[in-house]
Order: C-alpha cells, then sequence, then structure tokens
C-alpha cells in the first residue's frame, strides 16, 4: 500500500505542477480542443474574468507541490477536491476529449483522500467539543 500511496501522490503532485507551470510559461504546446458553446462560454466566462486561472494555477502548483514532497498532504488533498471534481465534471459533461486525463485525476484524488482517511476522521465528527 506504502508503494501504491508513493506512486499517487508522485503522479497528482506532478499532474498538476506541470500543467500549473504549463498555463505559465507555455512549454507544452497543446491544441486548442474542440468544445461545446457550452464548454467555451464556461472557458470564457473564467479566462475573461482576469484573476481565476492565475489564482487556480497558483493553488494548483503550491499544492502540487507540498503533494509531492509531502508536507502536508492531507490538508492540500482537501484543497485540490474541488479543483479535481470540477475538472472531471468538465471534461465529463461539457468536453469529452479531456475524460481520460480527468478520470486519472479523480481516481488518483479518491485513492489518495482513502489512504490519507485516518487525518480527516475529526472533521466528521457530528458533535465537537471544545
Amino acid at each position: 500500500m506504502k508503494i501504491a500511496v508513493l506512486i499517487a501522490r508522485i503522479l497528482l503532485g506532478l499532474i498538476f505542477i506541470v500543467f500549473s507551470l504549463n498555463f505559465f510559461f507555455n512549454f507544452i504546446p497543446m491544441p486548442k480542443p474542440v468544445m461545446s458553446e457550452k464548454a467555451q462560454a464556461f472557458s470564457g466566462g473564467l479566462y475573461g474574468s482576469g484573476y481565476f486561472f492565475q489564482y487556480l494555477k497558483i493553488i494548483e502548483l503550491i499544492s502540487g507541490l507540498a503533494i509531492l514532497f509531502n508536507r502536508y498532504t492531507a490538508f492540500f488533498l482537501l484543497v485540490l477536491f474541488p479543483v479535481s471534481v470540477n475538472i472531471f465534471l468538465f471534461h465529463s459533461i461539457l468536453a469529452p476529449a479531456g475524460v481520460p486525463i480527468a478520470a486519472t485525476i479523480i481516481i488518483l484524488h479518491l485513492f489518495l483522500c482513502f489512504a490519507y482517511r485516518k487525518y480527516y476522521s475529526s472533521l466528521f465528527t457530528a458533535v465537537p467539543t471544545l
């Protein structure tokens, strides 16, 4: 199990690091995917905000580095979970061409959340005591 967690952690961390750095430096030329009108509207709105993708990619970079180097991993898995879910939903509903990488991200993420589940037990306390 430890080796599987290590491999999943490295893969997920690298995915977020590489794609966030590629956003800023464009070292992997990526062809513009064919997207539906709804997908273009969604992406256009996020890009049009002027800040969203820069903020998102900085969060992905910091979180990816922390996961890769195993620092505050459980916390950064929680930070990235909404990002992974949105990547998966966007590609499965609006832009199906990216489903393989989106499915990989969500599977790795869920596997790591399961592996680090003992760190989340206190979050699911129904009535916390002080």
